[in-house]
This record gives structure tokens, sequence and C-alpha cells, in this order.
């Protein structure tokens, strides 16, 4: 964070955690919200930060909570992190999809994690999940430029597979059709009439408005054609949520926090990821996400990748679905398949990546003479 945003920051707050008292001088806003984001940028423990400062671990605590839904409720409503409520704004996400990742009428990347915390208090195994953790469960969608644009934060780690998505509340507006998606529409260069879709990885349930990739090893060329594509874009998500692990290290291990705090510290997460994303977006120069930081046309690997361990405290989510889905839903997928795979779809490298992966499936069988040779 460079010290002009964060002094635009402690200006949009500061109202809001600005204390007085005539007992004895209060802790001034400035310092209550450098203590919250050395809290979450480095994860040390609250007493630690307390030292730091010279303030009272109990204050600190305090502090770190208030500030924290602050910052969710100030940011929210400027704007830093909003769910698309037009059509204009959804195509706008579109076209940004399609010119940076080549998925013609995407709205966005669909995936979930379990932020993984200390056992609460008398709560049994209402927050034990299936990496014998305890966790809450965040559920986002991101557009085109690593921002969220759909969160649901405090799921309940225990919760199965299938009712992670369902019972959210992105699961139900995708399911009611209540997100104000667009009107279906032609691709470009085809008569093909496809609705928008969010692009997910398998865990999700393949649905007329979600896509999944082509399940098994033994797929045909097309077939891996479209998940090559599908895969460009989803990317996107994964890489949004290695960028935050990376910055805020306070997700590289349990948090030892009650659960309102948890979920206090996620959403302030999620929504300065979009505050401090804001400048990349707009083509400034910015120590939150340089050049390289981020994955790569879907064959290089972003330097967050060596930053965050596969062990880290963001834990992917199982399968939310069984391996039904309706005719329609098989439809859509398959005519953004056909679309991939035409001249008027394809794109000139595609071929090339698909081809360069072995696959077993294609390979002839070796024989005695020639494993003798």
């Amino acid at each position: 964070m460079t010290p002009q945003k964060y002094e635009e920051l402690l200006t949009l707050i500061a109202p809001h955690i600005t204390k007085s008292s005539k007992r004895r001088e209060a802790i001034e806003p400035s310092e209550r919200l450098s203590a919250t984001l050395r809290y979450l940028v480095t994860g040390d423990a609250q007493q630690t930060i307390a030292m730091s400062y010279r303030i009272s671990p109990t204050a600190i605590g305090r502090i770190v909570m208030e500030t924290c839904q602050v910052l969710w409720q100030v940011l929210s409503s400027k704007g830093y992190i909003t769910a698309p409520n037009s059509v204009k704004r959804w195509k706008e996400i579109s076209r940004e999809f399609e010119l940076m990742w080549n998925f013609p009428n995407c709205l966005g990347a669909l995936d979930g994690k379990h932020i993984v915390m200390q056992a609460p208090a008398r709560c049994g195994s209402e927050y034990f999940n299936y990496k014998k953790t305890h966790s809450i469960v965040l559920l986002a969608v991101c557009d085109a430029k690593y921002q969220f644009t759909l969160v649901y934060i405090g799921n309940s780690g225990r919760i199965s597979d299938g009712g992670i998505f369902e019972n959210s509340m992105i699961g139900y507006g995708i399911n009611q059709h209540s997100l104000s998606f667009p009107e279906n529409t032609i691709l470009k260069g085809s008569d093909k009439v496809l609705p928008y879709v969010l692009v997910g990885d398998e865990a999700f349930p393949l649905k007329p408005n979600l896509m999944k990739p082509y399940a098994g090893g033994g797929n045909s060329r097309s077939e891996r054609i479209f998940n090559y594509r599908l895969s460009r874009a989803r990317r996107v998500i994964e890489n949004t949520f290695g960028i935050a692990a990376s910055r805020f290290r306070i997700l590289r291990r349990p948090i030892i926090a009650k659960t309102e705090l948890v979920i206090a510290i996620t959403q302030a997460i999620v929504v300065l990821h979009n505050y401090l994303m804001e400048d990349t977006n707009k083509g400034r120069a910015t120590r939150y996400c340089p050049h390289g930081y981020t994955d790569s046309n879907g064959q290089s690997n972003g330097q967050w990748r060596a930053e965050v361990a596969s062990d880290n405290n963001s834990i992917n989510i199982r399968n939310c679905c069984t391996n039904t889905y309706s005719r329609d839903a098989k439809n859509v997928r398959h005519s953004f398949k056909e679309y991939f795979n035409s001249p008027q779809g394809e794109v000139p490298w595609q071929w090339n990546v698909v081809d360069s992966v072995s696959n077993s499936f294609d390979q002839q069988p070796i024989t005695i003479e020639e494993l003798l040779q």
C-alpha cells in the first residue's frame, strides 16, 4: 500500500473509528488502522501487535474487530465491492473476459475456500470440515481484472459438499435467475445463441448459466480445447484468492479468533483487496500487484504461487454437486465446445497448447522390440 492510498483509506474510515474520552487520551484513528492492517498483513498474534503498539491485548482485539467491520461497511458503500445490478455492467464484465481471456459470454469466475480457524468454544463439530480442521466458507465470483464482484462469507465448514453452493446466496441467485444476467445473445461470427455464464472447476454443478470442464483423463481433442479455454477464464479467481493470501498473511495459518471476528477479518480482506487492486486496473504502478505477479496466458505461473504454500490456511472446497445435469446444461456446454473448435471461435495458439500435453489415450502402445532398442 502506498502512503497516498493509506491516507485516502484513513480519510474514509477515520470518522467512524474516532473515539473521545474525558478520563484518558483516546487511541488515534491512524493508530487503530495501522494496528489492524499490521495484524492482517503479518498474521502475528494479537499479543505481539499489542506489544508493538504499547496497547493492551484486550484493546487490540476490540480495535481489530471494530476496524474490520468499518472497513467492510465503508468501502462497500463506496462501491469497492458491489454486485453488478444492471445488464450494462454485466456486459462490460463479459467484454473484458472475451478480450483478456478469450471466453465470450462469461460474467465471472466462481470458486470457494475454507478459511481455517481455531475451534470455537462450545461449538462441537459445527465448523469441523473434511480436512479435519475448523473453518468458515468463502464463496466468491470475480471479474476479469482480479476483483471480487459477488461474495458469500460465513457458512459453516461442516456443511456438506452440495450444501456449500446450494445454501449460499450466490447459488440461490444462479438457481433462481435473480442476478439480472443479460438475455441470451449470438456469439461473434456465429449463429449460435447462448446464455451468459459463470465458469467454475469440477467442484461445481453444470448448469445452463454455470460451466465446468469435461471430467476424465480420456477426453477427445475438442473437449480438451474446451477445457483449456474454460481454464483460462477460471484461473482468474484462483489468482484472485492467491494474490489476497500472499498479501494478507493472516490467511497462511489458522486464525486464532472467535467466529464473528474471523468473518469480519475475511470481509475486510476481500474489500481491501478490491480497494488496492483499483490502481492496478487503472494502469498505475502499485506495490500490491506488480507486473508478473499473476499467471500469464494460463501457462506461465505468477509470482504469488511461489509465495503461497499449498498447505496454507485457504483450503479448496470439494465437490458441490453430483454428476447429473440437465439436457439444457449439456447442450450449452456442447455449443461452447463447438464454437471454440470452429474457425470463428478458435484462438491461434490453442491447438499447440492442447497437443503439447501428453495424453496416454492418444499414444500408440510400445512394442517389446521398441522397448529393447
